[in-house]
């Protein structure tokens, strides 16, 4: 994951986030690395900024089924030169991602709502 320069803003979120569902790590399995929380089953989507020959990693989402119908985002991590207030304007990778994120929830049989905590305060069950 990465340390943002203006994460401290939402200090209590990301806290309370650990504190409700666990400290998300970098786990190694079989020689491949994923981003994981202890005795919770989430996923991770990657999101990659295409330099020519190189696909850059500039953010990630974690998240997970909290419910039958419910998807709760528990950590995003934006790298700070892909930041819409610090580096690359016009990729606005946080709002790509936040995108995909919602048309992943649409395709998953009763979903309904997406759950998201770093807002400093949480959005709750948005209907998708």
């Amino acid at each position: 994951m990465f340390f943002h320069p203006e994460q401290s803003q939402h200090k209590s979120s990301i806290n309370a986030s650990i504190l409700s569902y666990g400290f998300p790590k970098v786990i190694d399995e079989g020689g491949t690395l994923r981003i994981g929380i202890e005795a919770l089953e989430v996923q991770t989507l990657y999101a990659f900024v295409d330099r020519g020959a190189t696909k850059d990693l500039a953010g990630v989402l974690v998240y997970t089924r909290i419910h039958d119908d419910t998807l709760v985002l528990l950590h995003m991590a934006v790298r700070p030169e892909f930041c819409y207030s610090i580096g690359y304007k016009n990729e606005l990778v946080l709002v790509r991602i936040l995108a995909q994120l919602r048309a992943i929830a649409k395709r998953i049989r009763g979903i309904k709502k997406l759950s998201i905590l770093y807002a400093d305060k949480e959005i709750s069950r948005a209907l998708i």
